[in-house]
C-alpha cells in the first residue's frame, strides 16, 4: 500500500490520520498485505470446508431428570428469605397493566 492509498482510504472512512502516524500505518498495513498474500498461496481446491481447527466434539451427558431427596429441598426453603409452600416468595418486580 502506497501513502496516497492510506490517505484516500482515510477520508473514505473519515479517520484523521496525522502525519508521524501514516508511515507507522503504512509499514502495519504492507504487512498485513504480505501475509494475505502468503495465505492465497495454497492450493486448497477440493478441501472440505472446516470450523474447527481440531476435530473435537463437545460431549454432553444426557439429560437425566432425578428427584431431589426432601431434605435438601426443605433446606433450600428454610435458607429462603420468604417462601410460599414448596416455592421461594419474592416482591413483584414487574407491574402489570
Amino acid at each position: 500500500m502506497i501513502k496516497e492509498e492510506l490517505e484516500t482510504t482515510a477520508f473514505q472512512a473519515r479517520i484523521e490520520v496525522k502525519e508521524d502516524e501514516k508511515e507507522k500505518y503504512l509499514k502495519d498495513l504492507n504487512y498485513m498485505m504480505e501475509y494475505i498474500e502468503i495465505l492465497q498461496k495454497p492450493d486448497v481446491t477440493g478441501l472440505s470446508p472446516t470450523t474447527h481447527v481440531t476435530e473435537l466434539r463437545n460431549v454432553w451427558r444426557e439429560d437425566i431428570v432425578r428427584p431431589c431427596p426432601k431434605e435438601i429441598i426443605e433446606s433450600m426453603l428454610n435458607a429462603a428469605p420468604a417462601r410460599e409452600g414448596s416455592f421461594y416468595k419474592i416482591q413483584k418486580v414487574i407491574e402489570a397493566e
